[in-house]
């Protein structure tokens, strides 16, 4: 998220926030086991979004930038 948004992220132990356009929405991330399929491994991370400052349509916005900036080879 860092190349896609900058200076707007930070972070902390727990997660990821990030501000933008009056908005700070805040990514806490946790890893959970592993799921296993056969010989394969796959790794779990639970992310829970909340929003800290801004309105629903503003946040809304944000997020939908977000995902567009991370979906694989944009972020």
């Amino acid at each position: 998220m860092r190349y896609a948004f900058g200076d707007a992220v930070s972070e902390d132990a727990t997660g990821l926030r990030v501000d933008a356009d009056g908005v700070t929405l805040y990514f806490a991330l946790s890893s959970e086991q592993p799921r296993r399929i056969g010989a394969l491994q796959l790794s779990v991370l639970r992310v829970e979004i909340t929003v800290r400052q801004g309105g629903e349509k503003a946040a809304s916005e944000l997020l939908t930038r977000i995902d567009r900036a991370t979906q694989r080879g944009g972020g």
